[in-house]
């Protein structure tokens, strides 16, 4: 007969931990394979000069607008921090920040191209875009282009301190699951499984796109003076490398979720 073992430490201060030592099984919903609820979904209200401007591209400005909204810009710090673009917006994202999604017009004025050496990297196409956002004054973003398009960094001044913050560009993950759960840790849970998964898809759409698998280490503490259960998440992409873990709380007395 299979022995089921299950630990829990109980400590003073009201805080448990549930360890499963059952074999893990996925969690994988198939009609929950894509990550709900879009990024890129504009929002933002445009003057009419604006609409008139961005309905008037001519077709290089249109190829590079087309360029931006077509991937995901993430930081090279991997705080998280990420730039979404839209035919009329700039969306950033950052995990640190209250609120975590801010979403301004993005309107371009003017672009140019130029080649340039930077390091060891040469004959790097240099885009240098002038953008209308809030406010009157006009703001810059570069784009580094190699010949064969395997290497693009935007760089771009979004608190107006004059030190630009260098992005990478990536494309969002088709894909995503949720594995390490067994089933008795998802009893355990019950319906706060829902809510917790769909935290996990919405966190990582937002500030880890790349992300295609989140991999619980099986454990849940319990702080029965903050009535929330703490859950822990190895985030990878596509080549199974690690790209962080992230550490979440559920409130199960509010049914909210968030970041440790």
């Amino acid at each position: 007969m299979a022995i089921l073992a299950v630990i829990f430490v109980l400590c003073s201060v009201g805080i448990s931990t549930y360890v499963s030592l059952l074999p893990q099984e996925d969690i994988k919903i198939e009609e929950k394979k894509k990550k709900s609820k879009p990024v890129k979904e504009s929002k933002v209200s445009l003057t009419k000069k604006q609409k008139k401007t961005i309905q008037s591209y001519d077709k290089k400005t249109a190829q590079f607008e087309a360029l931006l909204s077509a991937n995901v810009w993430v930081t090279y710090s991997g705080s998280g921090r990420n730039i979404y673009f839209t035919d009329s917006s700039i969306i950033i994202t950052d995990p640190s920040a209250e609120p975590q999604k801010t979403e301004k017009p993005f309107v371009i004025k003017a672009l140019s191209t130029d080649t340039v050496n930077v390091g060891e990297m040469t004959n790097l196409t240099r885009y240098t875009c002038a953008y209308e956002t809030t406010g009157e004054k006009s703001h810059v973003l570069t784009v580094d282009k190699n010949e064969d398009g395997s290497y693009f960094k935007m760089s771009i001044d979004l608190t107006g301190s004059g030190s630009p913050e260098e992005f990478s560009r990536t494309q969002a993950a088709t894909t995503f699951e949720i594995t390490g759960v067994s089933d008795e840790m998802s009893s355990m849970l019950k319906d706060s499984w829902n809510d917790i998964e769909d935290y996990i898809r919405e966190q990582c759409a937002l500030f880890y796109p790349n992300t295609v698998k989140a991999v619980s280490n099986n454990t849940i503490q319990t702080d029965f003076n903050d009535m929330v259960y703490i859950l822990s998440f190895d985030l990878k992409d596509s080549n199974d490398d690690q790209i962080t873990t992230i550490t979440m709380a559920y409130n199960f007395d509010t049914h909210e979720c968030s970041l440790k």
